[in-house]
């Protein structure tokens, strides 16, 4: 059964947060329908067995702020998504129905995952994407413990929050990420990038030994990779677990598949495992691409975010909360205004 239309929920009333049980999931549904009408892009959230199945099988797993009565009034959760590594998991998905904004209900589903939810599910990270156009995402995940980390640059359309009225460019989004359980390791680091990398990676919470990355690409070596057309957002997004010899003509075809599909963002994350990276990224700079940042876990090795935009985005329109997210976007702005020094414009 798919929810296609609200069903009004009483304000004013008490709340409990608590894990998600089975009964939760009507409720679910119709907070997603209240927020956002027909126009969420992942469908699992209009479909209460869907709901169901993604949280018993744990590719979700939901907390909600309800009413005695049942009504979900709130909802956050931690979920798999497009990382490659399963036990790398993202935070997100917080949306509370309007009437209950002053409650604090997002507030205390964030302090119930970050104190109880991750204490049963017991991943290896958090990562979160914080939009951008404001800074209240940002500054929650910073009072669990995470930290700031990459920037993905324009990554989300305007009409994703035309409903909230709360955005009129597209949006970007800063990668935030905290470590439960670290794995120490190497990591091959990029010299056009080991700058911004040591900044990332510098901390108590995880433990890198940096190499810089100077190796030629094995000529024997295909690339494993895989690629998602992320339609709702007009962005294709790339994991390339490992670069080969012929890693040019695949950017070159998902480019050419990108402006077919008419996609606005294209993102390559890159394993840093590779002694050969620094070629490889390399590569991804002499066709315009500019980095994102550093992503620790993702292939549970680390990764860099390689991106490029098919129009000029709006750095300016990027709102921030922290000293260290202000310096990640310096990183980024530099690194994109390098390639357009490369096409012969002047950055304004």
């Amino acid at each position: 059964m798919k929810i296609d239309h609200e069903i009004p929920v009483e304000a004013g009333q008490k709340f409990q947060v608590d894990a998600f049980k089975e009964a939760d999931a009507l409720g679910i549904a119709n907070l997603f329908y209240a927020i956002y009408g027909a126009d969420y892009p992942f469908e699992t959230y209009y479909i209460p067995e869907k709901i169901i199945a993604e949280n018993r099988c744990g590719n979700i797993h939901s907390v909600v702020a309800r009413t005695p009565g049942g009504d979900i009034i709130a909802h956050g959760a931690i979920f798999r998504s497009s990382a490659p590594y399963p036990n790398l998991y993202e935070i997100g998905q917080y949306i509370v129905l309007k009437n209950y904004r002053d409650s604090f209900a997002a507030y205390k589903i964030n302090q119930y995952i970050a104190e109880t939810l991750v204490k049963a599910v017991n991943p290896d990270g958090l990562f979160g994407e914080a939009v951008c156009n404001h800074t209240t995402t940002q500054k929650a995940s910073a009072l669990i413990g995470m930290k700031d980390m990459a920037l993905e640059v324009a990554l989300m359309p305007p009409e994703t929050y035309q409903r909230e009225k709360n955005g009129c460019d597209r949006v970007s989004c800063l990668i935030q990420f905290r470590s439960y359980h670290d794995r120490p390791h190497t990591i091959f680091v990029p010299p056009a990038y080991r700058r911004e990398i040591e900044f990332a990676a510098d901390g108590p919470d995880f433990t890198r030994t940096l190499l810089d990355s100077i190796e030629p690409i094995p000529p024997d070596i295909s690339s494993k990779y895989t690629t998602a057309f992320l339609s709702f957002a007009g962005v294709v997004r790339t994991n390339v677990e490992a670069a080969g010899s012929d890693i040019a003509a695949i950017i070159d075809d998902i480019e050419r598949q990108a402006s077919a599909k008419r996609m606005e963002v294209l993102q390559f994350f890159l394993n840093l495992a590779m002694p050969w990276s620094g070629k490889v990224v390399e590569i991804f700079r002499k066709k315009g691409f500019f980095s994102g940042g550093y992503v620790p876990r993702w292939f549970d090795t680390d990764a860099i975010l390689m991106q490029k935009n098919q129009t000029d985005p709006n750095f300016e329109s990027i709102v921030l909360y922290s000293p260290s997210a202000a310096t990640i976007k310096e990183f980024v702005q530099s690194d994109w205004a390098r390639t357009q020094k490369h096409r012969g414009v002047t950055p304004l």
